[in-house]
């Protein structure tokens, strides 16, 4: 989709958050949840700060020149 309307100004990005504590999560198991974070260079769950942040940075005038981006919080690997 970058590709497509980036003619026109527009940026197309996204967030790929880790597990956040939320209600969304309340009935994953621990043990499931401790899975998830042992895959993560940083060994926590996010928080609705942590997302917020990169999409500020995203909502910048100065990232205008970013496309076709995913940020993974945590540190996937």
């Amino acid at each position: 989709m970058a590709g497509e309307i980036g003619e026109y100004g527009i940026t197309v990005n996204a967030v790929g958050p880790t597990p956040v504590d939320t209600d969304l999560i309340k009935n994953v198991p621990e043990n499931k949840i401790e899975e998830l974070k042992s895959r993560q260079c940083i060994k926590r769950l996010g928080t609705f700060e942590d997302v917020k942040n990169v999409i500020d940075f995203y909502l910048k005038p100065e990232s205008n020149f970013i496309t076709g981006q995913v940020v993974y919080l945590g540190g996937v690997f």
